[in-house]
């Protein structure tokens, strides 16, 4: 991230503070966002409708080799990393930003840690270890799988939501601070 550096307004003789990192900052926490809100997306609209298709061991034991696989890839670390950048980025910016900047960068971690940060750690991940814990053969299991299947894709949809709302938000926000000249 670059510092702040001073400017002299042409004809006035008034320095501003220039904070070029927030814009840079604004539209990289966007894509990496809307790259998170794609997966969640996919995952809702395509892969849990067709691991739901197939027969109940089936889909249970494909989606317990993606929760053992999902853990150790940059989506986790998005969904772990977005809320703590998100709030730097807020806290950093604070004497910097003003108007729709301001507003858009102290809303997206209000948006994003409640609809995909908490979600994810209170709503699917408990399902995906009561999943991961039983045998995908099991009677347990596949009456398991209908609630699962169900109830996940409606939490999924919110993350969805959230994270494209948050990447919608940083858009803004970059946008803000460059229409404004607050660059």
């Amino acid at each position: 991230m670059s510092q702040a550096r001073q400017t002299i307004i042409p004809n006035t003789g008034v320095r501003t503070m220039t904070y070029e990192w927030l814009v840079f900052a604004s539209f990289f926490l966007a894509l990496w966002s809307a790259v998170i809100g794609g997966v969640f997306s996919a995952f809702s609209e395509f892969i849990m409708a067709g691991l739901r298709r197939a027969k109940p061991s089936a889909g249970i034991q494909a989606m317990q080799e993606i929760n053992k696989t999902v853990i150790r890839t940059q989506f986790v670390a998005g969904i772990l990393l977005i809320p703590v950048l998100s709030v730097a980025v807020a806290i950093l910016g604070a004497n910097a930003l003003e108007g729709t900047a301001r507003m858009a960068f102290y809303l997206a971690p209000v948006v994003f840690i409640p609809t995909v940060f908490l979600m994810t750690i209170m709503g699917n991940v408990p399902m995906n270890n009561r999943l991961d814990s039983l045998d995908p053969a099991s009677a347990e299991a596949a009456a398991y799988w209908k609630l699962y299947g169900r109830r996940w894709t409606r939490l999924n949809h919110v993350r969805s939501f959230g994270s494209l709302l948050t990447a919608l938000v940083y858009l803004v926000g970059g946008i803000a601070l460059i229409t404004r000249g607050q660059v």
